[in-house]
Parts: structure tokens; C-alpha cells; sequence
């Protein structure tokens, strides 16, 4: 049979305790919030979405499901008026539901029921959390057709083989192996699966290894094998490679799925980050999503890379993300080169003491997670809380459990809790059980004036091994006055005092963006905000992006006269610049100059007609600086 997919994209929609308000229904596009629209902006309920879908009689023979990118926050899925599955306690992972018994041939209805209600027993914990609830249908549908036999997980193990000590490497042998599981074990006789991986992406792709295998069991391996002249992924250079695996029965085509990934390592040792065998010093700073106030947390796919130009227009290089994104955002973080941690949304002090209910949808969620989103290269850590009672004993367990458990399901990425208690006990802080510490650090507003580096030096005393992230810092406004001029101030004193200290391997700024929440001091509906960000909500920039833009640069451009010099940063962040060009532009005349391999503190120099504009510009085409 032929495999299809679908978006599906133009629902009914209506709000209501029952489907029956559907009846008074209009029509929406999906994704969808209705927490953006006149008279239900801050309505806590439910919401009702309803598809006619006219299913051909071929489709009966083999498997359709359907593939929810994420719904805000409990869902129900109803098929002809049946239950056909739901998906409770996360709002912002992926689920899929088969609807193949509940379909008939000819015109179907199905229907989505989406609960934001605020409650003591999901994460986020009710109404703790400091973004936007928007509820309903958040991000895309998908309708799958496949044979009746179909791919139901795809792991890829994409490693480098790392030779060096203390220097980058960017290429050599790779470690790659595939493992498939096959959904429908009733249908398992006389399946083979054809695999591929190919480098590049975006219809670049040149194939460097393929094969086949048949199945034993549920699951079909490739075992690990050994890929000569790979090439690595790096922020600089991001290469990436593309995999794709094709069931076939008897020579028909069952099913067909495809990961784009990249061969890279991560790791710590000691108190240094390591990238492909280089310490690095990595700077960056965090979006806060679903800001914008015509699309809420229902963002197009337009609307979000517009966001993350902007993010990545900060000399960022290194973010977190304060709940799960689509994997669409974190394919563009692959592309672009971009280290993330990825986190569980499980913010605030509530409840006060966390355990096991708070235990168990972290499980479910981080193995959410970690199924969906394990194969992307810029995926480097799992975050299991923010700003939770991190002296708590009860707490601190909850944070050790959590982190080994992130640990038990995916062995090769590291875990970390966000802080905001550090200054209190630097020693017994849960944040110290990760596997670097995360620190928010609001000395001079919300953790007032206390003394900024006689505080550093006592967290840096009672935890010398470790690395040391700084995850958020800046200005909130009302709250702080001082507006942008103080938001500047704040973030070249926090610089300033984080270069200080090797044990910092890197920091955050939060925030980009002004952003959407529903605890903000400002604004009304869905204008209520935070006034927090170098940017407003929609992503237009006050005067202090271009600081942050400027101190998150890998180096230092000076110009004098005709005299060009391009220095490399030693301290945050710091990196080896290789691949870098200058590029000099005098009126319609435009000269890339190729500019040497640079060690941190390394420098160079050329010479350019004084009226003549540069820019420096990354090895994957980005600008870093210009004068």
C-alpha cells in the first residue's frame, strides 16, 4: 500500500465542559490557542476541536495514527464519538494515537478535547509557572498512513571517536549503528529494513553507507560499525548527517522514517566543558517562546525562526529552554549550531516539599523526551527543575532521583537543576548534584544587594571541581527600575565579574525577549508580560541586545584607520575560531578575507582601506561583529 502523510490543519473549534459547544463552533488553523483571541484570553478550561476526515477503503488494510506534536496540557481523543486514547500530566511532548479500529471507509469525525486548567498534580504545578498557559491543539497534526507492520521508535548512535587532548577535532572515525522497533508484532514475518546515512541535509545529502537487515524480534539492529572520514559537529561548523530507514515486506513498502543527525561529543571533565576534545567557555542567552501576541504558543514555523535568528543575533551559542520545544526548533538549533538543555517544566515552589507525584511525570516526561528528541546534536543536557526549594531535604532527593534517572534512559548527555537558593548553603544546594551547576543569579534585584564576589567566592570554595553556569541574569522590569540603561549596566557588571572565575564554563542572559505569562506585572489578556528581555515581546531589539551581542562574540574586532585587528577571546567566551572570514565591503565592492586558525588569546591583523566597512563572519556564514 502507499504510505501517506498529512498535515491536518483546519479544525471546528468551540470552548465548553462538553463537545457539545462544537455545534456553535468556528473554524480554526492548527496550531492553535484560543488564550489569544477576544473574550477567552485568560480562560482556564477546556477546548474543543473537531476534523472531518474522509478515510479511502485501502487505508483499513494497513495502520493510521495520528501524531500530535504537542497539546496544552490533558488531552482526549475521540474517533466516530469512541475514546481512542489521551495523553495526560505533559503538554509540551510529542504523543501518537492509532485510530485504525475506530475508522470506517468514507467520512469520519475526529475530535480533541484540550484541558488548560490549573492543577495541584501535573507539571508545570499550578499556577507556580512564569509563561503563558495557552491551551488547546499548541503545534502541528499529523495523520500517518503506513502497512500494517510500521517504525515505531528509530535510535541512531552517531559518535565521534575523539584523539585528541585539549584541542578541537573536526573529523575522523564515527561510531554509527541503528536500532528500529517494529509496531504490530502480530505482522513481523518477512520484514526487512533498508537503511541509508548520507551526509547533509536539506536535499544536499550524499550517501556513504547503506545495508539491510531482516527481523528476529520486535527490535532490528545494525550493532555499532565503525564510519572512516566523518566529519563533526560543532556550534561553528555544524554538519549533519541524514538517516533513513525503509520497512519493506516482500518488497512493498511498509513505512519509512528519517533522523537528521550529527557526530559530536560533550562531556565534563573537572570543571572544563569539553566540545570534540577542545574546553570551551561558551556564552549564550534564553528565549522565552510563545511570546509573540499574535500567535501565543501556537507559533508558525516562520514566526519561530524569525525568534531564533534573533536568539542567534546574540552571539549565542549556548541556551536552555524552560520547557520542551517542537522538534522543529530544535532542528533549526542543529542547523544554525546552537548547545541546548532541554527541561522538564517544573518551576516554582510548589508544592513545597517535591516526591513521587512529582517523580513520576518527570519520568514520563524526560522519556518523552528523550525518545523524540535523543538524536539531535545540539541537545547536550536534560534539565529536571527551576527554582524549586533546592534546601529542602525532600526536594534534594526528588533532584537526585531525577538526574539519575536522566542518566538510567540516555547514558550519553548530561543533567543538571536550575537554582535560585545557591547563596544560602553553597554546599548543600541540590544544584550541586548535577552534573554541573546551574545558578540564577539576581544579586542586586530579587536576591538584593548582596556582595557579587565575595558570594561567587564562596560557592566557588565549597564546589572547586565543579563547573558553574550562571542561567539567568538581568533586569525585570517594573519590579527593578533602571529600565534598558540598567538592564546594559547589569549585564557588563555580571560579565565582568563571571570572567573571573575559570570555574564558570558558561553563562545564559536572560532574557531575549520581554514575554507572555500569566503571573507578569504588566499588561492585561494576553499582554500580560514581563518587561525582562533586550528585545520587546515581538523580538525588536532595545539598545542592550547589541551589548549582549557584542560580549558574547568569540572575538574582538578593532579598527583604526586602515588597520584591522581580530583578537580571540580567552575568557568568556573562549574558543579556538577556525573557519572565520573577514569580510570588507567598500560601497558595491565586497572582498572575503580568510582569516588564520586563532587560539584564545591568539591575534591578527590586515590592513583595508579606511573607508571601508568589516564584519566577521562564522565558519557556517553567520555574522559575529562588524565595525
Amino acid at each position: 500500500m502507499k504510505i501517506e502523510k498529512q498535515m491536518l490543519t483546519d479544525w471546528q473549534f468551540a470552548v465548553g465542559d462538553t463537545m457539545d459547544c462544537l455545534e456553535n463552533g468556528h473554524t480554526v488553523q492548527v496550531p492553535h490557542t484560543w488564550n489569544i483571541e477576544e473574550g477567552t484570553e485568560e480562560y482556564w478550561g477546556i477546548g474543543w476541536y473537531r476534523k472531518e476526515l474522509e478515510v479511502p477503503e485501502a487505508w483499513l488494510a494497513g495502520c493510521v495514527r495520528l501524531y500530535f506534536h504537542s497539546v496544552y496540557h490533558d488531552a482526549v481523543v475521540y474517533v466516530n464519538g469512541e475514546k481512542a486514547g489521551e495523553h495526560k500530566n505533559s503538554g509540551y511532548t510529542p504523543f501518537t494515537v492509532d485510530i485504525t479500529k475506530y475508522l470506517k471507509a468514507g467520512s469520519n469525525i475526529v475530535t480533541v478535547s484540550a484541558d488548560n486548567r490549573f492543577s495541584p498534580d501535573m507539571l508545570p504545578v499550578n499556577r507556580s509557572f512564569d509563561w503563558a498557559n495557552d491551551g488547546g491543539i499548541i503545534r502541528p497534526v499529523e495523520l500517518w498512513v503506513t502497512g500494517k507492520a510500521y517504525i515505531k521508535t528509530m535510535t541512531v548512535t552517531s559518535r565521534p571517536v575523539i584523539t585528541t587532548k585539549e584541542e578541537r577535532q573536526d573529523e575522523g572515525l564515527g561510531i554509527f549503528g541503528i536500532e528500529a522497533e517494529i509496531g504490530q508484532p502480530e505482522q513481523m514475518e518477512n520484514l526487512q529494513l533498508e537503511w541509508q546515512i548520507a551526509e547533509g541535509c536539506d536535499d544536499t545529502e550524499k550517501v556513504i553507507r547503506e545495508g539491510w537487515m531482516e527481523n528476529g524480534t520486535t527490535r532490528i539492529t545494525t550493532g555499532n560499525m565503525i564510519l572512516e572520514n566523518i566529519h563533526y559537529w560543532h556550534f561553528d561548523a555544524p554538519v549533519l548527517y541524514t538517516v533513513t530507514v525503509t520497512l519493506k515486506k516482500q518488497g512493498e513498502i511498509l513505512d519509512q522514517k528519517e533522523k537528521v543527525v550529527g557526530f559530536r561529543d560533550f562531556h565534563i571533565q573537572g570543571r572544563r566543558f569539553f566540545l570534540n576534545g577542545e574546553p570551551v567557555r561558551v556564552c549564550g542567552t534564553e528565549w522565552m517562546p510563545g511570546s509573540d501576541p499574535t500567535y501565543g504558543a501556537a507559533e508558525s514555523k516562520e514566526q519561530l525562526e524569525k525568534m531564533l535568528r534573533c536568539l542567534k543575533g546574540t552571539n549565542c551559542v549556548f541556551t536552555r529552554f524552560h520547557w520542551q520545544q517542537d522538534d522543529w526548533v530544535f532542528d533549526w538549533c542543529d542547523r544554525h549550531g546552537m548547545l541546548v538543555q532541554e527541561e522538564v517544566p517544573f518551576w516554582g515552589k510548589e508544592p513545597e516539599k517535591a516526591g513521587e507525584q512529582q517523580l513520576r511525570i518527570f519520568k514520563q516526561q524526560i522519556a518523552e523526551m528523550v525518545e523524540n528528541h535523543r538524536h539531535h546534536p545540539s541537545i547536550i543536557a536534560w534539565g529536571v527543575g527551576n527554582e524549586l526549594d533546592g534546601l529542602c531535604d525532600e526536594t534534594i532527593q526528588y533532584i537526585k532521583d531525577a538526574i539519575a534517572y536522566a542518566h538510567i534512559i540516555d547514558s550519553e548527555r548530561e543533567a543538571s537543576y536550575v537554582t535560585n537558593r545557591i547563596y544560602e548553603n553553597p554546599a548543600k544546594d541540590g544544584t550541586t548534584d548535577g552534573d554541573f551547576m546551574m545558578i540564577n543569579d539576581y544579586i542586586g534585584t530579587w536576591h538584593g544587594d548582596l556582595d557579587q564576589y565575595k558570594e561567587w567566592n564562596q560557592v566557588v570554595k565549597m564546589n572547586p571541581d565543579k563547573p558553574m553556569v550562571p542561567s539567568e541574569f538581568g533586569l525585570c522590569e517594573p519590579a527593578f527600575a533602571g529600565g534598558d540603561t540598567r538592564r546594559n549596566e547589569i549585564f557588563l557588571e555580571k560579565m565582568t565579574c563571571y570572567r573571573k572565575y575559570p570555574n564558570i564554563a558558561g553563562t545564559i542572559y536572560f532574557c531575549l525577549n520581554d514575554y507572555r505569562t500569566q503571573m507578569g506585572e504588566e499588561g492585561e489578556g494576553k499582554l500580560r508580560q514581563r518587561v525582562h528581555g533586550s528585545t520587546d515581546l515581538c523580538g525588536n531589539p532595545k539598545p542592550s541586545y547589541h551589548t549582549v551581542a557584542r560580549e558574547c562574540a568569540p572575538v574582538i574586532l578593532e579598527k583604526e584607520g586602515t588597520k584591522v585587528k581580530v583578537t580571540c577571546r580567552d575568557n568568556l567566551p573562549c574558543y579556538t575560531v577556525k573557519g572565520y572570514q573577514l569580510v570588507a565591503v567598500n560601497g558595491e565592492k565586497r572582498e572575503q578575507i580568510s582569516i588564520p586558525t586563532l587560539l584564545p588569546g591568539m591575534s591578527w591583523t590586515t590592513e583595508v582601506s579606511e573607508e571601508t566597512a568589516v564584519q566577521i563572519v562564522r565558519a557556517n556564514g553567520e555574522i559575529v561583529t562588524q565595525k
